[in-house]
């Protein structure tokens, strides 16, 4: 009988030593589960809010570029006798398509010019000219001018992205006028709302009102901007979603 009972208690101890074990190994499991929450965060919406911001940088970028050309020309302008004069451009040479001109002498006063396919025409002034390539420019018309074939010397052509002064006038009124159809077209999920703003161009506000409470993630990007009359501007934006 003694030994019965020594054999029952054993038993016993060893299902109560079980239950124990079970015990601590779901404390430590509800540790490590509750260590991973304060870790990750799960909970946390900053880092996709983040995300969104760039995919809205990239289809704002990708909307509001436009193509700069620019390089320096010489001509014998004491050898044209006509009141403008064409050149041939090479091809090969450039980047990007040549669209449209402004040009200006070395002083930076504005002469009349175009572009007809590859052929530049210049309004006479002097012997050194700034070129500037781009479809940011409106043309002028100079007509029947005299060709200089091979007759000057052109410098390296330099090209570079750069962002259109209208496409953001344009981006700016549609946004106040069809914001949900510019949402759209800049790939801004449906439970997001955005803006974009810029304190070095003022007149670039696409911003509605935004909640005092809640996260509002923003991130500033340095672009240069180009307007029609061939001045660049290095502006701050601020992008943001919430």
């Amino acid at each position: 009988m003694l030994k019965k009972r020594r054999v029952l208690i054993r038993e016993f101890g060893k299902a109560g030593a079980s239950h124990f074990e079970m015990i601590i190994s779901f404390v430590f499991f509800i540790s490590f589960v509750f260590f991973l929450f304060l870790t990750l965060k799960p909970y946390d919406t900053t880092t996709l809010s983040g995300a969104v911001v760039s995919e809205l940088y990239d289809s704002f970028e990708e909307r509001v570029h436009t193509h700069l050309t620019s390089f320096v020309l010489k001509v014998n302008s004491s050898n044209i006798e006509g009141d403008c004069f064409s050149i041939q451009l090479p091809s090969g040479i450039f980047t990007y398509a040549l669209t449209e001109s402004r040009v200006t002498n070395i002083g930076g006063d504005l002469g009349g010019s175009n572009l007809d396919d590859a052929q530049l025409n210049i309004i006479k002034k002097e012997d050194y000219y700034k070129v500037a390539i781009s479809p940011e420019f409106d043309d002028d018309e100079p007509t029947d001018c005299e060709s200089v074939d091979n007759n000057y010397i052109l410098g390296s052509p330099i090209s570079r992205r750069v962002v259109s002064y209208n496409a953001l006038k344009n981006m700016t009124a549609k946004y106040h006028e069809d914001y949900e159809q510019l949402k759209s077209e800049l790939n801004v999920p449906e439970v997001f709302d955005f803006f974009i703003v810029s304190g070095d161009l003022p007149e670039i506000n696409m911003k509605m009102f935004v909640p005092s409470s809640g996260d509002v993630i923003a991130q500033e990007y340095i672009l240069e901007v180009l307007n029609e009359d061939g001045n660049i501007t290095n502006a701050r934006f601020s992008l943001g979603v919430w």
